[in-house]
């Protein structure tokens, strides 16, 4: 199904934006499953996980088979054929850099004579990260998760990996483990890995933070658990808006739309111009895909257009969108790509798809959606580092600032803080 809208108003902007969004909360029912599902972990531990894996996936394992061997780790990575080895090794090498390049540094700085402040960096000791099974496997979310924390230098990483019909989890995705590097391997989803995670069992200890995407359930226990451990953003239903004026591609654009709703029932793919003539060749290209119906349908995916005056108004609807995948596909994407305020990940020009920055581009394709890309940035090597603030002074900077800092201490009340400075002088 097509939606057309047309923004002239800052009215009609806000509504537009509203509609555009497939923003979803957990039912009632979800959360109460997801609860139960935590208490029986926190109470049974592996017990639990064994039989929970068993009524939801429908699969038995075995406790010495909750972990895998690295032997199989390494047994799986060798099995591949040598065109996926090369596929996951260059996304190796591109995450690792970019994520090399994104760590953050210590520094210090001497404020006046005396006076040095500074930060120091210092990794988490553990990451959870889980990776989503279902009838495909995600070697890919094993790299743009599992790198990041490497390269942040976490000791331990954390992996949960469903198991399959077989009772094993899918060779692709153990293979990608192997390349990450050291790291430990579970065989468990869902909630009840998320709860394994934060709490710990017997065979899996628990982490500082839970990181990677996963259904609804794997997010809810993500949300109800993140007072007790990090967690790195919900990543919801799949999400693109393509920006596209006279100059764009259409075939691309499309393609990159049609790409996108291939994640997800509720995936979100958004065009916008400030053409009707652009819009309405790429309605007619999405009626060739087979989107366009006269009447919506139950499950139906959806392309919404949205026909803006102008070009400020149509980047102010696409800040306000706040989507996880922006292309700028117009033919100046430079020009404007300093006004873009908000996007999980933006990509510049027709030769940039979604596709590249979902397995090899180097940023986690871990991103933001639902419009919290306003406040939100996708997942990267810092998330997986604490900063830890330095304060150091010496006598000539404590005589510097003794007297402020008595003041200070006086207005407040904190009699005893102004009696730690006078007690030096």
């Amino acid at each position: 199904m097509i939606n057309v809208h047309e923004i002239k108003t800052q009215e009609e902007l806000e509504e537009v934006v509203f509609r555009s969004r497939n923003v979803s909360f957990p039912s009632e029912q979800t959360v109460q499953t997801v609860q139960q599902v935590i208490d029986k972990v926190v109470e049974e531990g592996d017990k639990a996980l064994l039989e929970l894996t068993k009524e939801f996936d429908g699969v038995q394992i075995e406790l010495e088979n909750l972990e895998v061997e690295e032997s199989d780790r390494k047994a799986a990575w060798e099995s591949l054929d040598r065109e996926t080895q090369d596929a996951l090794s260059k996304a190796e090498s591109r995450i690792t850099r970019f994520a090399k390049e994104c760590k953050p540094v210590d520094w210090s700085k001497e404020f006046a004579p005396g006076i040095k402040v500074g930060q120091v960096m210092r990794p988490l000791h553990r990451a959870g990260i889980y990776v989503p099974g279902g009838r495909y496997p995600y070697p890919s979310s094993v790299l743009m998760s599992g790198i990041p924390a490497r390269e942040a230098g976490v000791e331990e990483i954390i992996f949960c990996i469903p198991p399959g019909e077989d009772g094993r989890a899918n060779k692709v995705s153990l293979g990608a483990t192997w390349i990450v590097g050291e790291c430990r391997v579970f065989q468990v989803g869902g909630a009840q890995a998320i709860g394994a995670m934060a709490f710990g069992t017997e065979s899996i200890p628990n982490c500082q933070i839970i990181a990677g995407p996963g259904n609804v359930y794997v997010t809810t226990a993500k949300r109800m658990l993140s007072n007790l451990v990090s967690v790195d953003l919900e990543a919801g239903p799949s999400e693109i808006a393509v920006y596209a004026d006279e100059s764009t591609p259409m075939n691309y654009a499309v393609a990159d739309l049609v790409a996108q709703l291939e994640h997800d029932p509720l995936a979100v793919a958004v065009m916008v111009s400030t053409s009707t003539d652009v819009l309405e060749e790429a309605a007619k290209a999405l009626t060739k895909e087979g989107l366009l119906s006269s009447k919506p349908q139950p499950g139906e995916k959806i392309v919404t257009l949205v026909n803006c005056q102008t070009e400020d108004m149509a980047i102010e609807y696409i800040n306000a969108l706040a989507i996880e995948h922006l292309e700028l596909m117009n033919s100046e994407p430079d020009r404007i790509l300093g006004r873009i305020e908000s996007a999980g990940c933006i990509f510049t020009g027709p030769y940039s798809p979604v596709a590249f920055g979902d397995y090899l581009a180097g940023p986690s394709h871990v991103l933001p959606t639902g419009g919290t890309a306003s406040r939100l940035s996708g997942l990267g090597v810092a998330d997986f580092i604490k900063t830890i603030n330095i304060v150091s002074y010496d006598e000539e900077g404590f005589r510097e600032d003794a007297g402020d800092a008595k003041t200070l201490s006086g207005i407040e009340g904190l009699v005893k803080h102004g009696e730690s400075v006078e007690v030096r002088e």
